[in-house]
């Protein structure tokens, strides 16, 4: 820091562009609350008898989509390897911050904090919205100042902000009480430690810091709050009298200031913030920047792919070398690759499917996203088909009370499917209608095969409620759609004459099929069934909105993509000294075939020469532990750790249920 003394720096900007101005591992705790996405939700004022209706609106600013993954990992780089990170959110967001973070740090959680006067239900039509969720995260040797068992509750109440604590001009609807905010910063932080927020609203998190004797760094957007913010900040210092202690602000600030940019250019507000944390930059540096150790992206993968590595991130991160490029030979469904931020990466498989869905991100390619927006529909087409037929359900109903007989309800079934041959061909939109398909001949089939089913498992437990008897007919239907994409992807005149279209039936099979499994027939066609009643609810549209956001695109612009043999594309591309090569390679067992291509144990061998004779850049593999793997490795210069991985899917009894993996580096591991 340029001065020792400082206490403050609040900073009217968007948090985006300050962030990147702040130093790797340099804030102790962050405490913030960022919008919630609910104010899409509101349903107006609520009327209350004998005085003025109350608004129930949350702010303009909530009803702009705001998404974790754009944020969590420049939170996560700035954070010191001790730190606490604290997020107030909401039901809808919570589940999205775990998917960003829990694989980041070692420990995870959420407190509750209970208002003791939410917002009343004249009408008593549902629960008071009397909790919040505070999502919590942290490493080993994190700061933890708690002094009984009683304050290790993860349960907080008060009530919410009252006058004359809450502001009336600016009137935050989300303001927190201090009460709250000073117990949090008590338990997760020190004296003299740096607070941060980024979304700093009218300035509680700032005032509770520094009543506590900490520091604090605070940005907002809004130019009303952040006044609002500085006054109530400058209050505290002032308070305190302590003239020598060195105050900062930087609050004139402008649109046309924030299109440019400020690392460069000391007139700018936000170059303060550079000579505040004396972070200064030469012009090599942002060349050719060395990746810090333990910089995670808060990305998540590209596809669900067998084998996938999100799970040990937590494994992987942490002991990650000091690199510039990165490498990984195997990038399957991109775990890695998206999980770590590089200056480059270059990245390969052997399977050109997947290496097309690669490309097309990369590209944004409009023909691909349009049709698997076009899947997508007739995902929701089969829904709605299923709901405006309801004698579907009730000629289930006859079959259970035994009005109808097997052979009647299968000539039911078929009549019913030919008759109504037309609206099912019209779940596909024109796009995949045009193909020859098998949608009306599997609907036949999967209605009666699933109703089958469902009275055989009535037979020999209990009657099912009436939704599971829709989420299984429903199920049937779905299941006819998956089965005629099967179909289509297995056919190798749409694979040559139309690439684009099977990228996009290849998008959908990895997305629909059976746990994201591979596994082909001896004639070499793709067989694994529909995943069930689970994967009903689906859509694609969330996955094709991450694809298109700013944070991957950003990160696919300074990506090589290939489609090589491991050792041709790591022989073209040479890593250096100074780069990292991550690998995850097929295993040593019957699994190292699919996707159609095998990896066979010539190939295990050729690829142990490579890594221990001829690679110059440190690398990591994470692989199944076998003797002939093992052997392959144990030799000097080699370093072997292990750990277990359970495997949530056990397919016809082939895998153990729980396996020892190695990790295997050719350098030492941080702290060994």
């Amino acid at each position: 820091m340029r001065d020792s003394n400082w206490r403050k720096c609040v900073i009217n900007a968007d948090s985006r562009d300050v962030l990147r101005h702040i130093p790797d591992h340099s804030v102790d705790f962050i405490l913030t609350d960022p919008p919630y996405n609910l104010g899409q939700h509101s349903t107006g004022n609520i009327p209350l008898p004998g005085r003025s209706a109350m608004n129930n609106d949350v702010a303009t600013w909530d009803m702009v989509d705001f998404n974790p993954e754009e944020w969590a990992g420049e939170l996560v780089r700035i954070l010191k390897p001790t730190g606490n990170l604290f997020i107030f959110t909401s039901y809808n967001q919570l589940g999205r911050w775990y998917n960003c973070l829990d694989a980041v740090f070692d420990t995870t959680n959420f407190m509750v904090w209970h208002k003791t006067n939410p917002a009343p239900k004249i009408f008593k039509a549902g629960f008071l919205n009397s909790c919040e969720m505070i999502f919590t995260c942290w490493n080993k040797r994190h700061t933890w100042n708690f002094i009984s068992q009683k304050e290790m509750h993860n349960f907080i109440e008060s009530p919410i902000c009252m006058r004359p604590e809450r502001l009336a001009d600016p009137k935050h609807p989300a303001q927190k009480p201090v009460a709250i905010l000073r117990k949090m910063i008590e338990i997760a932080s020190n004296e003299g430690d740096i607070v941060f927020d980024p979304f700093m609203g009218v300035g509680s998190v700032g005032v509770a810091a520094l009543g506590l004797n900490r520091r604090f760094i605070g940005v907002e957007i809004d130019n009303s709050y952040f006044c609002a913010a500085k006054r109530r900040i400058d209050d505290i210092i002032n308070r305190e009298e302590e003239p020598d202690m060195k105050t900062y602000s930087a609050v004139e600030n402008t649109e046309a200031d924030m299109a440019r940019e400020p690392a460069v250019t000391t007139a700018l507000p936000l170059a303060d913030i550079d000579t505040f944390f004396n972070y200064k930059k030469s012009q090599q540096a942002l060349r050719t920047p060395i990746v810090p150790i333990n910089r995670a992206s808060g990305l998540s993968p590209i596809i669900k792919w067998p084998g996938g590595k999100e799970k040990e991130l937590k494994y992987i991160i942490p002991n990650l070398p000091q690199f510039r490029r990165y490498y990984e030979p195997f990038v399957g469904g991109g775990s890695v690759f998206m999980g770590i931020q590089a200056q480059e990466y270059f990245i390969n498989d052997f399977s050109s499917e997947l290496i097309a869905l690669y490309r097309h991100i990369a590209s944004s390619d409009s023909r691909f996203f349009g049709l698997v927006s076009a899947i997508d529909q007739s995902w929701q087409n089969a829904a709605c088909f299923f709901r405006s037929h309801p004698s579907l359900t009730d000629t289930y109903y006859q079959y259970r009370s035994g009005q109808l007989d097997s052979a009647a309800l299968r000539e039911w079934v078929h009549g019913f499917c030919m008759d109504k041959a037309d609206e099912l061909q019209a779940i596909l939109t024109p796009e995949f209608r045009a193909f020859p398909g098998v949608l009306v001949s599997e609907a036949e089939k999967n209605l009666c095969r699933k109703m089958t089913r469902m009275r055989e498992l009535e037979i020999q437990r209990h009657k099912l409620p009436a939704s599971d008897v829709d989420d299984n007919i429903e199920t049937a239907i779905k299941s006819a759609v998956y089965m005629n994409y099967r179909h289509l992807y297995n056919d190798s005149g749409i694979a040559d004459s139309n690439p684009d279209v099977h990228s996009a039936l290849f998008f959908f099979i990895r997305n629909y099929a059976y746990s994201g499994m591979f596994r082909y027939s001896s004639k070499g066609d793709f067989n694994v069934p529909y995943g069930g009643i689970a994967y009903n609810g689906k859509s694609m549209s969330k996955k094709l909105e991450y694809y298109l956001s700013e944070p991957v695109l950003s990160h696919f612009e300074h990506a090589h993509i290939c489609n090589l043999d491991f050792e041709k594309f790591l022989e073209a591309h040479e890593p250096s000294e100074d780069d990292f090569v991550f690998l995850d390679p097929p295993y040593d067992s019957e699994f190292s075939t699919y996707a159609q291509n095998v990896f066979s144990r010539d190939d295990q061998e050729r690829l142990a020469d490579y890594l221990t004779t001829r690679c110059r850049a440190k690398w990591m593999m994470i692989i199944k532990n076998t003797e002939f793997i093992y052997g392959l490795y144990n030799k000097r210069g080699i370093h072997i750790s292990t750990f277990d991985k359970e495997y949530l899917v056990s397919f016809m009894n082939r895998n153990d249920k729980k396996v020892t993996h190695l990790l295997i580096t050719n350098y030492e591991l941080p702290g060994n």
